[in-house]
């Protein structure tokens, strides 16, 4: 429990047993009353404050997991544009390829009529790299950027007595589990 929520259980126990305890004063007792009015004022001030204080951190908590959450969203869609990169990029070099065997063939069968070959491929694959490279760059720029503001959110919560990896759990695990499966087929 926070410092917070400990004064506000105190505050309002003393305060029942007060109020259970004042009822029940003899006369005697009773001469005291203007001090224990004043301590009971002070605990319910107290108390309220400790509410104000709570309800305040109940706010801030909800906006920060609302932008984890956002964050978590954007980071997932940043994942999946990586994602379809790699698959255009895995579908121009099996492109690629096949057209390289069909070169070889063409070779073999004595068709010497073509262009020089070899340097158009060379030239078209450096022109799709530095394309695909910019394009990576550009997404792991974002995703290092998200992954900052996540690491910055996590802290905060942990800081508010959140269990980030509570929150974080299952997220993911459907990208993860699609992407292996692509990775075992690439490697047959």
């Amino acid at each position: 429990m926070s410092s917070s929520q400990d004064l506000v259980l105190r505050n309002s126990t003393l305060a029942e047993d007060l109020a259970k305890s004042g009822s029940t004063l003899q006369p005697e007792q009773r001469v005291s009353g203007g001090s224990d009015r004043i301590q009971i004022e002070t605990l319910r001030r107290d108390l309220q404050e400790a509410s104000q204080r709570l309800e305040k951190l109940k706010e801030e908590r909800a906006k920060i997991e609302s932008e984890a959450i956002h964050y978590r969203n954007l980071a997932g869609k940043t994942e999946a544009d990586l994602r379809s990169l790699s698959d255009a990029y895995n579908s121009l070099e099996q492109s690629n390829l096949q057209l390289e065997n069909e070169v070889k063939a063409l070779k073999r069968e004595g068709h010497s009529t073509f262009p020089d070959v070899e340097a158009i491929k060379a030239e078209a694959r450096e022109e799709a790299q530095k394309e695909s490279e910019g394009e990576l760059n550009d997404l792991l720029v974002c995703l290092g950027q998200e992954q900052s503001k996540v690491d910055k959110l996590s802290a905060r919560l942990l800081e508010l007595g959140e269990d980030v990896d509570k929150l974080l759990e299952g997220i993911g695990d459907d990208a993860g589990a699609g992407g292996d499966g692509e990775d075992e087929e690439d490697d047959e």
